[in-house]
C-alpha cells in the first residue's frame, strides 16, 4: 500500500498538460485584454488625429465669410487624417465662435468624438464597457 502511494505521488507524466490547462485561459485573458487597451489607445490617437487635421485644414483655407462651403471639406479632412472615410459621421463638429478669453475674438472649433466597443465583454473585464473617445481643438483666428 505505501509503494502505490509513493508511485502515485512520484509520478510525473501529465503534469504538463494538467498546467496547461490551468493557465492557458489567464493567459488568453491576459494577452485579450493589453490588444483591447491597445486597440482602444489607437482609437483614441485617431480621434486626436482628426480634430488635429479637422483644425489646421480650417485655419489654413477657412473663414467666417466661407465658412459655409468649407465646413464639409473640414469633416473631409478629418476623414483621411483617420484613413476612414465615415468617421466623422454624425461625431464630428466644426465652428466658429467669440473666444471666451477677455481679448475676444473669433476663434474655430473642432472636435471628434468616437465610440469605442472593446473586444472583449464588461463581464470579463469591467474596465472594458463601451467608451466615447473625445479631443477638442480650438484655435484663436480674429
Amino acid at each position: 500500500m505505501i509503494k502505490t502511494l509513493y508511485r502515485f505521488l512520484g509520478a510525473t507524466d501529465a503534469v504538463a498538460a494538467v498546467e496547461a490547462a490551468i493557465f492557458t485561459p489567464i493567459f488568453m485573458l491576459l494577452t485579450l485584454g493589453i490588444a483591447d487597451l491597445g486597440a482602444g489607445m489607437g482609437v483614441g490617437m485617431q480621434v486626436n488625429a482628426a480634430a488635429q487635421a479637422g483644425a489646421t485644414y480650417a485655419v489654413v483655407n477657412c473663414t467666417a465669410s466661407n465658412w459655409s462651403t468649407c465646413q464639409s471639406s473640414v469633416y473631409s479632412a478629418m476623414n483621411n487624417a483617420t484613413g476612414n472615410a465615415s468617421f466623422c459621421t454624425g461625431v464630428c463638429s466644426a465652428f466658429f465662435t467669440t473666444c471666451a478669453d477677455p481679448n475676444g475674438g473669433t476663434c474655430f472649433t473642432v472636435t471628434a468624438n468616437y465610440p469605442y466597443l472593446p473586444f472583449l465583454p464588461a463581464a470579463v473585464y469591467p474596465w472594458t464597457q463601451s467608451q466615447n473617445y473625445s479631443s477638442t481643438v480650438t484655435v484663436r483666428v480674429q
